[in-house]
């Protein structure tokens, strides 16, 4: 690691990191960048480590899409995690692509980016001065792009564990489900109290804007009530409606206003059943 960031620092902009090269490779190809030197990371084992420590969850920056599939750390309410893993692109970008290169890319339709920042995820980024970590939601840039310098190495990604009375999910609308760029997203997460009423609830949304938004109005609506239909109708609509105050005239306003309804309704009712009713838990 030192000495990938020794030799990043001492080379001339403009230069880009290799990681899995889903992104950078192709780019590269089409003629859209033309960086002095591309220094390759991939072959930095430490970066690939996925782990649970001190209550919280780490994720090597390398570490595949693949590998977040199936680890026991992305079970029960962190299995929106695996979810969204696991419904980007095919077999081959799966087990090619990075968290990292995903994070770092700050596509508005990242897959990984909405489960990330419902789970109040940050970043470790390391350069050879010395190392800095912020919240995602920060890293990600309002106008896009992520806030990284050409001389760091975004190096961690985590986030703390959910306690046992949570719940977490993920759903995607796109034309062709995993192979398909996301056209909008949602993650949730849902944590109670003793008494099965919401205590927090996190819901955060995917290419509505330059990088993903929580919902704080649907939010408010669901925090300290019971997860029942009636109330599942009222988040949906304040979601719709926070959407469009967020798109304005876009031209794609109105569609992604009926449509992110859609989403925000599966998005609940996959992480607790009890926003069905009973036609549909039955059918």
């Amino acid at each position: 690691m030192q000495e990938a960031l020794t030799l990043l620092a001492s080379l001339p902009r403009p230069k880009k990191l290799l990681a899995g090269g889903t992104d950078l490779v192709p780019a590269l190809r089409r003629g859209e960048l033309y960086p002095a030197n591309v220094v390759s990371i991939s072959g930095l084992s430490e970066m690939k480590e996925i782990k649970m420590e001190r209550g919280l969850i780490l994720i090597g920056a390398l570490a595949a899409f693949s590998d977040l599939v199936c680890p026991p750390c992305f079970e029960g309410a962190h299995r929106l995690v695996a979810e969204a893993a696991g419904q980007i692109g095919g077999p081959q970008i799966r087990n090619q692509g990075t968290i990292g290169g995903n994070i770092v890319n700050a596509s508005p339709a990242g897959d990984m980016l909405p489960p990330l920042v419902a789970l109040g995820a940050r970043v470790r980024l390391c350069r050879e001065a010395g190392e800095r970590a912020v919240f995602l939601s920060d890293f990600l840039g309002d106008a896009g792009g992520a806030c990284i310098a050409p001389e760091e190495i975004l190096v961690e990604v985590s986030f703390p564990a959910l306690p046992v009375n949570a719940a977490g999910s993920f759903v995607k609308l796109g034309r062709r489900n995993s192979l398909a760029i996301s056209r909008i997203s949602a993650a949730t997460v849902i944590i109670y109290d003793s008494y099965g009423r919401i205590e927090e609830a996190r819901l955060a949304l995917g290419s509505v804007g330059p990088k993903p938004v929580r919902v704080p109005s649907a939010e408010a609506l669901l925090k300290g009530q019971k997860p029942a239909p009636d109330l599942l109708e009222e988040v949906v609509a304040s979601v719709g409606e926070a959407v469009g105050v967020l798109l304005g005239s876009r031209s794609s306003a109105s569609y992604k206003k009926a449509a992110v309804r859609g989403v925000a309704r599966q998005v609940l009712q996959k992480a607790d059943p009890r926003f069905m009713n009973s036609g549909e838990i039955n059918g």
